[in-house]
């Protein structure tokens, strides 16, 4: 998104956003979904620490994905009512950048918590 935006192509912006919506849209309900499985079973935060901290460490990421979302769909109004301008650009490239940020952030969580949380 951030390239299309650098080059001003505005179709490509709204296609390159609407991939990350649709797919940060999946991530929460997939979240959604894993968290109800484990609920279902009795795995809930009161279970161990290990729960407890999965679940308010995976739910907090779930919340800034959520926020992500909100802030895009603002974004994507804006573009559409003004355009391209220097100001709404600065503002896409700054969501671009928390974006990848929460990429980060999803990468060393999922290898603290899923992949240590597993080992035997």
């Amino acid at each position: 998104m951030a390239l299309a935006i650098g080059s001003r192509r505005r179709g490509s912006t709204y296609l390159f956003a609407l991939v990350t919506f649709v797919l940060g849209a999946a991530f929460l309900a997939l979240e959604l979904r894993e968290f109800a499985d484990m609920i279902a079973r009795g795995a809930t935060p009161q279970s161990s620490a290990f729960l407890s901290a999965f679940f308010t460490l995976v739910g907090c990421h779930g919340l800034h994905v959520t926020i992500g979302l909100i802030w895009l769909a603002v974004m994507m109004a804006q573009l559409a009512i003004k355009g391209l301008r220097a100001n709404v650009e600065r503002r896409l490239i700054c969501f671009s950048l928390f974006w990848h940020a929460l990429d980060i952030v999803w990468v060393w969580l999922f290898t603290v918590v899923y992949l240590m949380g597993v080992r035997p």
